[in-house]
């Protein structure tokens, strides 16, 4: 297994691989093509004989204090083995070195198996605004548009 920044031609191993992580939503491949070409000094892909995972973040432009993680995601092959683990540390090693002292999230409600991952790995729940009840954290009302309730997390790092 190793894990490396993306390259720009990652992008339709990332877009099939996505296709494979619900609840997450799959995005047009231009947003997986745009991770990779423009975002590839914090995105990074997991290879063990083809895509075994991915996280696509960056470093905010207007506060480069706060990096995003925009998507991450495993294969279901990979699941339990600690590889999501080692994709966020890269992650988060790699925006601390350039200077990120935070790094924000979004998920959705259902997503529960993402929130666990989170709150295991030292984020916190962040309540804004309207909030509704989802589960074992609350969600933002609307924070995506009418009827797109998320999930706020953040870590100091």
């Amino acid at each position: 297994m190793i894990i490396r920044n993306v390259r720009e031609d990652d992008f339709l191993a990332i877009a099939e691989l996505a296709e494979k992580c619900p609840p997450m939503v799959t995005e047009r491949n231009s947003i997986y093509h745009i991770f990779t070409r423009f975002f590839s000094e914090t995105s990074f892909i997991a290879e063990d004989d083809g895509a075994a995972g991915f996280i696509l973040g960056f470093i905010s432009q207007s506060d480069p204090s706060e990096a995003y993680i925009h998507l991450l995601c495993t294969a279901p092959s990979h699941r339990g083995t600690g590889l999501a683990d080692e994709l966020l540390q890269t992650f988060i090693d790699t925006v601390k070195s350039r200077g990120a002292g935070k790094v924000l999230l979004i998920t959705k409600p259902v997503n529960q198996r993402a929130i666990r991952f989170y709150l295991r790995n030292g984020f916190e729940h962040v309540e804004s605004g309207r909030m509704v009840e989802s589960g074992p954290v609350r969600a933002i009302a609307d924070y995506n548009g009418p009827g797109e309730d998320m999930v706020l997390f953040r870590r100091f790092i």
